[in-house]
C-alpha cells in the first residue's frame, strides 16, 4: 500500500474508545464524541477496528457502493490510501473508514499470524500520518472490545484512551485488570480516561455509593492516571432513538451536555500533553467539573 504524501502539516489527535466486554455503549460514544468534534469545524474521521463486528457503516448508512476502501484494505496493504477514497458522511467535516463485513476467522487481520500483526502495527501508525497529512485534526478510534490486537495496537499509538465501563462487577473488575495489563505498560506520553455508562436512572443510595468507591478504586490502585468522565445515566430516549437508526444525541438532552464536557475534557488535557512534552502535564490535568452521579430519570 502506498499512503499518499498530502502537503498539508499540522497537529492530529488520535482518541480510541475502548472497552473490557462488548454492550458497554463504546460505539455510540465514539460516533458521538467524532460528532461533536466535527460540528466544532475540526476536520475528523472516525475509524472502525471493531474488525470482527464492524457496525459503523450502518450507524452512518454509508452504501456499500460509496465504500472504495477499508482499514482492513489498509492494514493489510491491500489498496493505495488517499483523500478521494475515504469515505464521506452526511455530516460535514465528518468522514470514516469502515471495516469489511466479509472477513472470515483465522484470514486477513482475524488470522493468528504474528507477521500480519507486526506489519498492519507498523501501517496503522504510518496510516496517523497520512491522516495528519490530509489536513485531519482528530482520529476516533472505535475499538474491539477486550485484548484483540487491533485494540491493543490502537492503545499504544493513542493520545487518549477511553475506557467505558458497564456498572456491573464482572466490567468493573475486568476494567482494572485491563487497565493495569495494558494501559499501565504503554507509554506514559499518553492520557488515560474513563467512564461509566449506562446507569440506571433513580439509582438507590447503596449502588450510588459502590459506583463512587469503583471510581475511587480505579483512581487510586491501576497506577496510572485515570481521569474520570462522569457517569452516563441510561436513556430510554436515546434507546428509543436508536431503534430507528438515530444514534446522535440531540443538543437539548441532557447526555449532550454531559458529552460537551467529556470532549472539552479529553480535547483540553492532549493539548496540555502535548504543549508538555516531557510529561508533566499530568500533575496539572484538568478535572471534569461536571462528573456526578445523576439520580434522576429522563
Amino acid at each position: 500500500m502506498i499512503l499518499q504524501e498530502i502537503s498539508c502539516q499540522q497537529r492530529i489527535d488520535v482518541i480510541m474508545l475502548h472497552s473490557q466486554k462488548g454492550g458497554p455503549g463504546k460505539t455510540t460514544l465514539s460516533c458521538n464524541i467524532a460528532h461533536e468534534l466535527a460540528r466544532r469545524g475540526k476536520k475528523t474521521v472516525i475509524i472502525d477496528l471493531d474488525v470482527a463486528q464492524p457496525t459503523l457503516q450502518h450507524i452512518f448508512n454509508i452504501p456499500k457502493k460509496d465504500i472504495k476502501i477499508n482499514i482492513n484494505d489498509i492494514l493489510l496493504s491491500n489498496g493505495i490510501l488517499s483523500e478521494n477514497n475515504i469515505s464521506s458522511t452526511h455530516i460535514p467535516n465528518l468522514s470514516i473508514i469502515t471495516a469489511s463485513e466479509k472477513i472470515a476467522h483465522g484470514e486477513g487481520l482475524l488470522s493468528l499470524l504474528k507477521s500480519i500483526h507486526d506489519h498492519s502495527h507498523f501501517i496503522l501508525h504510518e496510516l496517523m500520518k497520512s491522516l495528519q497529512r490530509m489536513g485531519y485534526q482528530y482520529v476516533v478510534l472505535d475499538c474491539a472490545p477486550g485484548y484483540r490486537i487491533e485494540s491493543v495496537h490502537a492503545a499504544s499509538i493513542a493520545d487518549a484512551r477511553i475506557f467505558v465501563i458497564r456498572p456491573s462487577t464482572f466490567s468493573f473488575e475486568g476494567a482494572k485488570e485491563m487497565l493495569q495489563d495494558i494501559y499501565k505498560k504503554l507509554s506514559y506520553q499518553s492520557l488515560n480516561f474513563f467512564v461509566f455508562n449506562q446507569i440506571p436512572p433513580e439509582l438507590k443510595d447503596k449502588s450510588l455509593r459502590l459506583l463512587k468507591e469503583w471510581k475511587e478504586e480505579i483512581e487510586n490502585k491501576t497506577g496510572t492516571d485515570n481521569i474520570f468522565l462522569g457517569f452516563f445515566n441510561l436513556s430510554y430516549e436515546i434507546i428509543e432513538n436508536c431503534i430507528h437508526g438515530e444514534y446522535f444525541f440531540p443538543k437539548n438532552h441532557h447526555l449532550y451536555n454531559q458529552l460537551y464536557c467529556m470532549v472539552d475534557t479529553v480535547t483540553r488535557n492532549i493539548d496540555l500533553l502535548k504543549k508538555d512534552e516531557k510529561g508533566a502535564s499530568s500533575k496539572k490535568r484538568i478535572a471534569l467539573e461536571t462528573a456526578n452521579v445523576s439520580t434522576k430519570g429522563d
